[in-house]
C-alpha cells in the first residue's frame, strides 16, 4: 500500500532553532517581606528600610491614585524592591530584559509592581508612584488578573499615553522637566494628536493631555474618563462620554491650551542655536540623545554619548566643529560595554587629554573603564558595589571620583589607579551625585539631596526628609569635611569647578527653565555661601551636563531642542554676562497648577487614622453627590482581608516576614495552533509560577475521548539560579485519510519527555544541553460502526518506533529588537544533535546545523538583514533537509515552473511499510523560509540556505473605519531575495538529472537551487506577526507569476 502525505515541520521543540538573550541570575536572593494596609512589599539582603520607605510611599500614593480614580484596591498587591538596577536586572517576574531606562514594571498576571532603587530616593518615590498607577487602573479595570484580559471579559484596552500619562501626571504633577518637552514641541514642532501620542511622545504628551483635562474639567473627570471607558468598553467612547469631545475635538481644545500656555514663554526668551555653536545634529542623524559631553583638558576634542544607531556609543568630536574623528566605543553590544549608564552619565579626560574614563555595566557589576582614545585600548577595573556612575577623573591623573550605590544610600568615592583600590568620601544616607575635581584636586563639588544635614548626620527615616530638593555641596578629599554651596529652593545640578579662578558652573531650574550658572566662591569667606550666584543664559527649552577646557576658554554642554539634544559650544564662558530669567507660566501658575495634588499626596491627618476612619475619600475633593459613587463596584467584587496597622507595625517597625514559596495561577486561555500538515488545532492553556516566577509551571490539554488520541503537555521551569533547568512531558496525537473513501485513518502518535539545561556565560552567550526521549506509535485505523451504530475504529496494523537523542546548542545573540523584529546586531545558533543507537529502532546519525544572522541599521529607520543557514547529516540513519516553504502559514500558494500547485507541499510518495516514513516525518529538519517555492521543494542530507532583506517604513500610521475600526501603527516593508539548495552527493550540484529520491513523477530539468524574491510587510498585532508577502519563483521559462502567503510568527 502507498501513502500520499505532505512532510512538514510537526514539533517545533524537537527541531526549532532558539536564539533570544539570557537573564542570569548572579546572586542569591534571601527574600523576606511586609505588609501595609494594601500591598505586600518583598525585600531582601537586609534592606528593610528601603521596603519600609517604599511602604510609606505605596500607602501615600494610594490614598492620591484612589481618590483621583474613585477606587479601592479590590486585591491586595505586591511589590517587588530589588537593591540595584543590575540585580533588577535579573529578575524572574517578568521575561523582558529590564535595559537601563527602564525604571520599574507592572505585570498584569498577578498585578505585581517591580523596581530597583538607584541611589537616588526622589527617583525612587516617582517610580513606586508610577508604577502604583498602573496597579490600581489594573485593578480598575481589568479586575488585576490577565485573566480577563485573555478570556475577552474585558474588551477595552486603555490607550499607552492615557495609562502612561496618568502615571506621570499622579506621580510628578507637572514639573520643569516635562515643562521643557511639551514647550519645546508647542513652540518647534507639529503638536501630535490624540491618536498619534500612542506612537510619539506618550508619556510626556499623555502627562500634559491629563494636566489639561484635569485642569478645565477639574479632577474629578479622571475617574470618570476611566469609568466610562469600562463601562463602554472603548478608549475612545469613553472620553467622549466622560467629556463631551470625541478624540479629534479634544485634540483641538489641548492644542488651544498649549498655544495659551506656551507662546507667552517665547518672549524674552533665547533659542539655544542664537547663543551657541551647535556641533550635534540630532535632526540630521535621526537620532534623540547626544549628552555626557566630555571636553578634554586640551580643547581639542570631546567625548559624547549617541544614540545615532539605536544603541549607546561613546563618540570622539572635534571639539571646535562638531566634526566626528571616530566612535570609541560601541556599547550594548559586548559583556564589557552591555550599558553605557546614559541615565546618570560621566565621560572624563585623563589630565593629558591621552585617555578617557566612564562607568559601564559588565556582566555581573558594574566596573570603570580607562581607554586609550588613540589605540582603543582598554583596563576594566572591577567595582564590588552594586551601582557605579558618573566618572571623574581628578587634576593629577592618581584618582577617579565615582558615584557609587551599596544598599540604601549612594556616595562619592575615590579609585586609586595605582593601588586598584577605593573608599568613600561621603558616608551617609543622602543621595550624592555628579561629582567634579577643583584645579588642586583637593575637594570635589557634587550634588546632594542632604539639605540642612549638611555633615551627613541624620537619625531620621528617609521618607521623612525633603529628598526632592537638590543643592550642591563641597567636600575635602583629606578632612572629608562637607560644605554647602547652595541653598536654594530651586534645584540645581551637574556642578563643574573652573580651572582659572574659583567659580562653580552649575544648571538649576529656577523659574522654571534649565539654564547655566556661575557661582564665584571666596575661599577667605567664612560663610558657607561666599557669593551669589548668576545665570549666564536664558534659553527657551533647557540645557544640562556643562563641560570645560583646562584653560576655561570653552564650554561645551547638552541642550534640549526639537525634540531631541545636541551639544553647543560657549567660548570664554567664565566672561559670560548676567541674564535675567522670568518666570514661565508654570511658575507664575503653580500654586493653582498644583492646587489638591501636594495635599493628597500626604495628607495632613495619620495614616492610622484614615485607615480607622474611613476607606472613602471622596468627600475631600469632589462635590457632594460622589460619596458613594463606588458603593456598587465595591458590591460586586469581594476584598481580600487587608493588614491592619496593628498587625503590621511592632514598635513603629514594619513586622518582617519570611517568604515561601507558593503557587497561584497566572493565565487560563484557550490557544489556537496551526500546523502546515494538520490544520488548526486547539488546546486549554493553564499557567501558575510563584510570587517571584523562579518557578514557572504550565499544561495544556486538547481533550477528545481518550488520553490516547488527545494532546497534552506538561512543562516546569526551575529559573531561580545562574543555570536555568526546565522538564517537559507531552503527547501528540494527529489523524489523516489513508484512502480516498474515507473509511481508513493514520494515526501518528507521539509521546515522551524532554530536559533542557541552558547555561548562560553572558547576556548575549550560552549552552543549552538537551535530552529528549520519544516514542512514535504509527497506527492504520478502519472505521466500523458498533452495535448501536455509533462510529469506531479498529486498529488494522500499528508500528513502533522510541529512541534517545542528545542536543547541545551554542547560541550568541546581541541583537536589538524593533516594532517587527530584529533591526541591528548578531545572532548565531550552532547546534549538534546525536542519535548514539539506543531504542527500538537502534537509530544511528549525528546532524550539525549553523544559522547565521547579521543585521545592519542604516540610519534610523532602515536596515539590511542577511541569513545564512547551513546543515549537514552524517551515519547510518542520516536526517533529511526538507528546503521550502514558509514556516505558520495560514494562506496562499502559486505554480512551480508555470503549472499551478494543487497545494503547498511537493508530494512525496512513501511506502507505509517503509521503516524511515516515522523517520522522515518526525527525525527530518526544516529549512525555511524560501517564499515562493513549496514546503519540501528540495531535499537531501545537506543543506544550505541564503535570505536578504532590506526592511524599511511602510505606513507609520493606519486607521481603518466602518466596518473594521482598527488602529496600526509601524508597518513595516522589505524586499526580499531567498536561494537555497540541498543535495545528497556533491555531484548533484552540476547534475541535471532528477535523483531517484525524488520518483518518476517529475518534470522539467533538475537543479539543486532554488532561487525566489519578492516584496512583503509585516504588521505587529500584539499578540503575534502577521505577514503578508508577494514572491515570484526563478524557473527554466523566466520567472513565476506572483505568489501570495499569509503568515504568522515571529520574524527572523
Amino acid at each position: 500500500m502507498k501513502l500520499i502525505i505532505p512532510i512538514i515541520l510537526l514539533l517545533s521543540h524537537i527541531n526549532g532553532q532558539s536564539f533570544g538573550q539570557n537573564k542570569l541570575q548572579y546572586r542569591d536572593f534571601d527574600w523576606n517581606f511586609i505588609q501595609t494596609p494594601h500591598f505586600d512589599i518583598y525585600y531582601y539582603g537586609g534592606q528593610q528600610d528601603l521596603a519600609e520607605f517604599a511602604a510609606e510611599v505605596a500607602e501615600e500614593a494610594y490614598e492620591q491614585i484612589s481618590i483621583h480614580l474613585r477606587w479601592d484596591l479590590k486585591k491586595r498587591v505586591s511589590i517587588m524592591v530589588y537593591n540595584s538596577h543590575n540585580e533588577f536586572q535579573q529578575t524572574n517576574i517578568v521575561g523582558t530584559y529590564m535595559r537601563e531606562g527602564i525604571g520599574g514594571v507592572t505585570e498584569l498576571f498577578k498585578n505585581r509592581v517591580v523596581f530597583p532603587f538607584e541611589g537616588n530616593y526622589e527617583q525612587f518615590r516617582h517610580v513606586i508612584h508610577h508604577e502604583l498607577v498602573h496597579a490600581i487602573i489594573n485593578d480598575m479595570v481589568y479586575g488585576g488578573r490577565m485573566q480577563n484580559v485573555i478570556s475577552s471579559r474585558t474588551k477595552i484596552r486603555v490607550p499607552l499615553w492615557s495609562n502612561e500619562g496618568l502615571a506621570e501626571y499622579l506621580s510628578s504633577n507637572w514639573d520643569t522637566k516635562a515643562d521643557m518637552i511639551i514647550r519645546d514641541i508647542a513652540v518647534h514642532e507639529r503638536m501630535p494628536s490624540i491618536k498619534e501620542l500612542n506612537y510619539f511622545m506618550a508619556y510626556k504628551g499623555g502627562q500634559s493631555l491629563w494636566r489639561f483635562i484635569a485642569g478645565k474639567y477639574g479632577r474629578e473627570k479622571i475617574g470618570d474618563v476611566f469609568r466610562s471607558m469600562k463601562k463602554t468598553q472603548n478608549a475612545e467612547k469613553g472620553y467622549e462620554l466622560a467629556l463631551g469631545m470625541n478624540y479629534e475635538e479634544l485634540t483641538r481644545q489641548w492644542h488651544k491650551y498649549l498655544k495659551k500656555e506656551y507662546w507667552p514663554d517665547v518672549k524674552d526668551r533665547n533659542s539655544i542655536e542664537d547663543i551657541a555653536e551647535r556641533l550635534t545634529d540630532h535632526k540630521k542623524n535621526r537620532n534623540f540623545y547626544n549628552v555626557s559631553p566630555a571636553l578634554s583638558p586640551d580643547g581639542s576634542k570631546v567625548a559624547v554619548l549617541s544614540d545615532q544607531n539605536g544603541y549607546f556609543d561613546i563618540h570622539i568630536l572635534d571639539a571646535m566643529t562638531g566634526k566626528r574623528i571616530k566612535k570609541l566605543v560601541k556599547g550594548n553590544r559586548t559583556v564589557d560595554f552591555e550599558e553605557l549608564k546614559w541615565l546618570q552619565p560621566g565621560i572624563s579626560w585623563s589630565p593629558d587629554s591621552k585617555k578617557i574614563v566612564f562607568a559601564a555595566k559588565a556582566g555581573e557589576s558594574d566596573v570603570l573603564h580607562v581607554v586609550e582614545v588613540e589605540t582603543r585600548k582598554g583596563k576594566k577595573y572591577e567595582i564590588a558595589i552594586e551601582g557605579v556612575y558618573s566618572a571623574s577623573w581628578s587634576p593629577n591623573g592618581k584618582d577617579i571620583a565615582f558615584v557609587g550605590q551599596s544598599g540604601k544610600a549612594s556616595d562619592i568615592y575615590l579609585f586609586d589607579l595605582k593601588s586598584e583600590s577605593y573608599h568613600k568620601v561621603t558616608d551617609d544616607i543622602f543621595s550624592d551625585a555628579y561629582p567634579s575635581w577643583n584645579a588642586d584636586g583637593t575637594e570635589i563639588v557634587f550634588v546632594s539631596d542632604r539639605g540642612n544635614n549638611v555633615s551627613g548626620a541624620y537619625d531620621g527615616f528617609m521618607y521623612e526628609h525633603d529628598y526632592g530638593q537638590t543643592d550642591i555641596f563641597s567636600v575635602n578629599i583629606e578632612s572629608k569635611i562637607i560644605s554647602r554651596i547652595t541653598n536654594t529652593e530651586y534645584n540645581e545640578s551637574h556642578p563643574v569647578w573652573a580651572k582659572t579662578e574659583n567659580s562653580i558652573f552649575y544648571t538649576a531650574d529656577y523659574n522654571g527653565v534649565w539654564n547655566l550658572y556661575i557661582h564665584p566662591i571666596n575661599p577667605s569667606n567664612n560663610d558657607d555661601i561666599a557669593d551669589k550666584p548668576y545665570a549666564v543664559t536664558n534659553v527657551l527649552t533647557g540645557l544640562q551636563q556643562p563641560t570645560l577646557s583646562g584653560d576655561d576658554q570653552t564650554l561645551i554642554f547638552a541642550g534640549y531642542s526639537e525634540i531631541g539634544w545636541d551639544l553647543y559650544s560657549l567660548a570664554n564662558p567664565l566672561a559670560l554676562k548676567k541674564q535675567t530669567v522670568k518666570p514661565t507660566q508654570f511658575i507664575l501658575n503653580y500654586d493653582v497648577d498644583t492646587d489638591g495634588i501636594t495635599d493628597l499626596r500626604k495628607h495632613k491627618s495619620s495614616l492610622k487614622k484614615v485607615v480607622e476612619t474611613s476607606n472613602d475619600y471622596s468627600n475631600w475633593v469632589f462635590a457632594k453627590g460622589y460619596e458613594h459613587y463606588n458603593a456598587i463596584e465595591k458590591d460586586d467584587v469581594e476584598k481580600n482581608d487587608l493588614a491592619t496597622i496593628d498587625s503590621a507595625k511592632v514598635n513603629g517597625r514594619y513586622v518582617s516576614k519570611e517568604y515561601k514559596t507558593r503557587f497561584t495561577l497566572d493565565l487560563v486561555s484557550g490557544n489556537l495552533q496551526v500546523s502546515n500538515v494538520f490544520g488548526t488545532s486547539g488546546m486549554t492553556y493553564f499557567a501558575f509560577s510563584d510570587i517571584l516566577g523562579d518557578h514557572q509551571i504550565s499544561f495544556g490539554t486538547e481533550m477528545v475521548l481518550t488520553l490516547t488520541n488527545s494532546d497534552y503537555f506538561f512543562q516546569y521551569g526551575y529559573l531561580k539560579n545562574k543555570i536555568d533547568y526546565y522538564f517537559t512531558g507531552f503527547q501528540t496525537a494527529n489523524f489523516f485519510q489513508v484512502d480516498y473513501l474515507g473509511s481508513m485513518l493514520g494515526r501518528l502518535r507521539h509521546y515522551g519527555a524532554q530536559g533542557i539545561i541552558s547555561q548562560p556565560f553572558s547576556r548575549f552567550q550560552r549552552l543549552d544541553y538537551g535530552l529528549s526521549w520519544h516514542n512514535i506509535e504509527y497506527s492504520i485505523l478502519e472505521g466500523s460502526t458498533d452495535m448501536w451504530g455509533n462510529p469506531q475504529y479498529n486498529t488494522l496494523s500499528s508500528t513502533n518506533y522510541s529512541t534517545l537523542l542528545p542536543k547541545v546548542s551554542w547560541v550568541f545573540d546581541n541583537t536589538i529588537f524593533g516594532f517587527t523584529g530584529p533591526i541591528d546586531g548578531f545572532r548565531q545558533n550552532t547546534t549538534l544533535t546525536v542519535n548514539p543507537g539506543l531504542g527500538s529502532n537502534k537509530i544511528k546519525f549525528q546532524t550539525l546545523k549553523a544559522d547565521f544572522r547579521k543585521y545592519w541599521r542604516v540610519g534610523r529607520d532602515y536596515t539590511i538583514a542577511a541569513r545564512g543557514f547551513l546543515g549537514k547529516s552524517f551515519g547510518q540513519d542520516r536526517q533529511k533537509f526538507f528546503l521550502g516553504g514558509v514556516p505558520y502559514l495560514i494562506a496562499g500558494g502559486g505554480e512551480t515552473n508555470g503549472i499551478p500547485d494543487n497545494s503547498n507541499f511537493r508530494e512525496v510518495i512513501l511506502d507505509t511499510s517503509n521503516g524511515s516514513l516515522i523517520h522522515d516525518i518526525y527525525f527530518t529538519e526544516y529549512a525555511w523560509p524560501l517564499r515562493g517555492a513549496r514546503f519540501g521543494e528540495r531535499f537531501g542530507n545537506t543543506v544550505s540556505l541564503v535570505n536578504l532583506e532590506i526592511r524599511f517604513p511602510f505606513i507609520n500610521y493606519l486607521a481603518l473605519g466602518f466596518p473594521l475600526k482598527m488602529i496600526f501603527g509601524n508597518i513595516r516593508g522589505h524586499a526580499f531575495l531567498d536561494v537555497g539548495a540541498s543535495w545528497d552527493d556533491a555531484k548533484e550540484l552540476s547534475s541535471d538529472i532528477w535523483p531517484e529520491r525524488y520518483g518518476e513523477d517529475v518534470t522539467g530539468t533538475y537543479t539543486p537551487f532554488v532561487t525566489t524574491f519578492g516584496l512583503g510587510t509585516k504588521i505587529n498585532l500584539g499578540y503575534f506577526l502577521l505577514k503578508i508577502e508577494m514572491a515570484w519563483d526563478k524557473n527554466a521559462s523566466g520567472y513565476s507569476k506572483p505568489q501570495w502567503y499569509f503568515s504568522l510568527g515571529p520574524d527572523w
